[in-house]
């Protein structure tokens, strides 16, 4: 049997999680969020999100790390 309650708890958890992915995110120092932003979420290369932020890929590599390695501690912890 369906339960017709399933979609709509499974709608407003993947809101939850998206507001909290969110809020992580913006709670990043610059840097990392402007990394974070154009590498994983506007899939710009590696070295064109350098290009943009004006910083080496090897810096851009070491704040998508932090960045990256910082999310995972704060939405782990919320879950």
């Amino acid at each position: 049997m369906i339960d017709v309650m399933e979609k709509p708890i499974r709608t407003q958890q993947s809101r939850t999680d998206s507001a909290q992915v969110h809020q992580a995110v913006n709670a990043l120092p610059p840097a990392e969020r402007e990394a974070v932003m154009l590498v994983c979420v506007k899939g710009l290369s590696y070295q064109d999100a350098a290009r943009k932020l004006g910083i080496s890929p090897g810096m851009l590599q070491e704040h998508l790390l932090s960045g990256r390695l910082t999310l995972i501690t704060k939405l782990s912890q919320k879950g």
